[in-house]
């Protein structure tokens, strides 16, 4: 069990800056999680292990506790959990200049408190928490609350291999899920943790179906670490990237994690995915695409309309591979199942995901677009992609569009990393989301249908709904696939309560959502292991989520 508890624990900063402890805002999140406080799950429960940074927290070298009983003051940092004029002593696990692991006291206050670290008598600025019973968040391999979750595959009571890419788990098979948040203990959390279930309610969902709880309470070896007894249910669907998450309370949605599952064990595999195997071996990977985009804009504007953009984007990346390896759009859930990405920052406006085990590779900048309205040049920018055209219908604007059904010819003029590309593309007609318009307000604890005409039996329609929080700087966004040839899908209201609700002042929110499909086909360039050339539709509705 030694593998698995090293990513428990996350390396602190080396260095500071400041002289007095500095807590940076929005900073105090779960361990496992690092959900912004903003998101459904981004609260702190009572008992559960969580994470400060910051900057002079602490010493340097970081330092740990290891035995018990536990310290409320350990290599000179305490911390103090506050409400009006009652006080807990949160209990520091891991202390470091810049990052602190504590245990959050069972005994807390529940709602509003206010965190200070002192570290060698000096305090630092305070910060609010807000405090709840439970708020799960599920351990990753990754450090960052996304990817392959921290499972064992319970092959036999002493043979407990971590589940990845390499080793999936069996339908059927038992598994060990690590998290933290599942609610308070009776007894004191400075001892070891007591064996049992806690009486927080606990559901789990692996690929959209739920699965069977054995066990939710601590685990024997750390305070604060909780873990999830389960069987992998027989009609899960199979695959590298299977999400799994949890709900307690019935009521709250933790991180949204994955698990490799297969049929035989062993290596996991996914016919629809061809960069899976990539992906997890490790090698480059480039995306070219022409791309129109089309967005509905009927919230927060005088009258409807739709402004419409056509553009290239080309990205190539170097995977870095191994057991854990996880790249947030190439890493997709099986078909007619969705996951979650959550975190900080205003995903719409930047369309960046957190990301990990993957570098940017350099395949030029400069992009040929020739096509039936004649010839472009473009220059990548911000995002590696380059406007063709736009049609905003305001204003006496006029229509500038230039990706019409027909067959393109894209190239590329290569790069240090990889070589110059030449595609042929064709730019099929956009399929028509039939029930657009009647999707406005998405109340998150009930299904969600969608409906649309004019794909092909072969093509796969992804759904993307997302909103970012702007007053607290936390966004998340689902990610669903049809499967090949469907005109529907029914996003789960359990998949919809981990979006945090949209606010009442149109500007303090981004939500919409996308319906999107892909055309493409193989292309080949030195220094690419796997290519692809596609023309990309995406049609966009700004919606609010109650």
């Amino acid at each position: 069990m030694k593998s698995i508890f090293k990513i428990l624990l996350v390396v602190g900063f080396a260095c500071s800056l400041w002289a007095n402890p500095v807590i940076y805002p929005h900073s105090v999140v779960n361990a496992a999680s690092f959900q912004a406080p903003g998101l459904p799950s981004g609260s702190i429960a009572q008992g559960s292990v969580f994470t400060i940074f910051g900057a002079a927290l602490g010493p340097t070298p970081a330092a740990q506790q290891s035995s018990f009983p536990l310290q409320t003051t350990f290599s000179s940092v305490s911390i103090q959990v506050t409400q009006g004029t009652q006080s807990v002593s949160a209990i520091p696990l891991y202390v470091g200049a810049g990052q602190i692991n504590a245990l959050m006291p069972s005994n807390t206050p529940l709602g509003w408190v206010s965190v200070w670290v002192t570290f060698s008598n000096s305090k630092s600025n305070p910060s609010p928490v807000y405090i709840v019973h439970d708020s799960p968040g599920i351990f990753t391999f990754t450090g960052t609350g996304l990817g392959p979750a921290a499972v064992q595959n319970a092959v036999t009571a002493t043979n407990l291999p971590a589940n990845s890419n390499q080793a999936a788990a069996k339908p059927g098979q038992l598994e060990i899920l690590y998290l933290t948040g599942l609610g308070p203990i009776t007894g004191a959390d400075t001892g070891a943790p007591p064996v049992g279930n806690l009486p927080t309610p606990v559901e789990i969902w692996v690929g959209d179906v739920p699965a069977a709880v054995t066990y939710s309470g601590r685990s024997p070896c750390c305070s604060g670490l909780d873990q999830i007894n389960f069987t992998v249910p027989t009609n899960a669907p199979q695959g590298c990237w299977v999400p799994v998450w949890v709900r307690t309370s019935h009521a709250t949605i933790s991180n949204f994690s994955s698990m490799a599952i297969g049929a035989n064990g062993g290596p996991c595999s996914d016919a629809t995915n061809p960069y899976g195997a990539t992906v997890a071996n490790g090698g480059a990977i480039g995306l070219l695409a022409l791309t129109r985009l089309t967005v509905h804009e009927d919230l927060g504007v005088n009258a409807p309309l739709d402004v419409t953009n056509d553009f290239v984007n080309y990205t190539a990346t170097k995977q870095l591979g191994g057991p854990f390896a996880f790249a947030p759009w190439l890493s997709t859930p099986p078909r007619g199942t969705c996951t979650v990405y959550q975190g900080t920052g205003d995903y719409l406006s930047s369309g960046q995901v957190p990301s990990a085990g993957q570098a940017m590779l350099d395949g030029g900048s400069a992009v040929t677009v020739a096509g039936p309205t004649g010839q472009q040049s473009a220059t990548l920018g911000a995002g590696n992609s380059a406007a063709l055209g736009s049609y905003l219908p305001l204003y006496g604007f006029p229509n500038q569009l230039v990706l019409a059904p027909g067959t393109y010819k894209v190239t590329t003029n290569g790069g240090d990393d990889v070589g110059a590309i030449n595609a042929s593309i064709t730019v099929p007609a956009p399929f028509t989301w039939t029930n657009r318009d009647q999707t406005i307000m998405v109340d998150r604890t009930q299904p969600l249908v969608l409906n649309w005409t004019g794909t092909t039996a072969s093509q796969t329609v992804a759904i993307l709904g997302i909103d970012s929080d702007l007053p607290t700087n936390s966004s998340a966004l689902f990610l669903c696939y049809a499967a090949a040839g469907a005109g529907t899908f029914t996003v789960p209201p359990e998949i919809l309560g981990a979006i945090p609700a949209s606010r009442a002042h149109a500007l303090w929110s981004n939500s919409a959502i996308y319906l999107m499909t892909s055309t493409p086909s193989s292309v080949s360039a030195h220094g690419l292991t796997n290519g692809e050339a596609a023309a990309v539709y995406i049609g966009g509705k700004t919606v609010a989520f109650r």
